[in-house]
């Protein structure tokens, strides 16, 4: 898929991409062109490792492509958009919060080094199964707050699960790491049951 953005279509910060211009903006509000292809490099050549706050948040994308040299995606940074599936490259090893939240989302990849993931990071999605990478540490408040999850396996890697960051899901048992140290008394629904390993 060859992009449809040009480099003025973008804001740049050293190795940060913050956002969209005025001509950025309008291509996707006039042309109504909501397929984006994330720049690789900043105009001098600088390959782009992360996604600033807000950077494409409202922008209406049903589909992006994030490239491989990504390793944290800001705050808001595609909050509210109609993105259905996301893949997150395994560079990215910090998910800031909202960052997806309120799209549309059935499937995401999970990046294989991931260790944060914000509050609210996935919330208000429609995400029925995730891989989580044995890598996470942190499972912030709401982070996956109101979706259609049935089951969720934990990884050993966790230290921390705040409040109601499975909130609003269907999952019925789960189990935790012995190793935990942190797992909020209403992470999950008061139902689930919740044992540990």
């Amino acid at each position: 898929m060859s992009s449809v953005f040009e480099n003025d279509d973008f804001i740049f910060d050293g190795d940060i991409l913050k956002g969209m211009t005025r001509k950025g903006k309008d291509k996707i509000k006039n042309e109504g062109l909501t397929d984006m292809i994330v720049p690789k490099t900043a105009p001098d050549g600088t390959p782009i490792r992360h996604i600033g706050e807000n950077a494409f948040f409202r922008r209406k994308l049903t589909s992006v492509e994030i490239p491989e040299t990504v390793e944290t995606i800001g705050y808001d940074a595609f909050g509210v958009c109609n993105l259905t599936e996301v893949h997150i490259p395994d560079a990215v090893k910090f998910i800031d919060g909202f960052a997806f939240y309120r799209n549309k989302l059935e499937k995401v990849h999970f990046p294989k080094n991931l260790t944060f993931m914000g509050p609210s990071a996935f919330a208000l999605n429609n995400l029925e199964e995730i891989d989580l990478p044995d890598t996470v540490e942190v499972i912030d408040t709401s982070a996956f707050y109101k979706n259609s999850l049935e089951e969720v396996r934990i990884p050993k890697s966790i230290k921390k699960i705040n409040m109601f960051a499975f909130h609003k899901n269907n999952i019925s048992e789960v189990s935790v790491p012995k190793t935990i140290e942190e797992l909020h008394r209403y992470a999950f629904e008061e139902g689930t049951e919740i044992t540990e390993e």
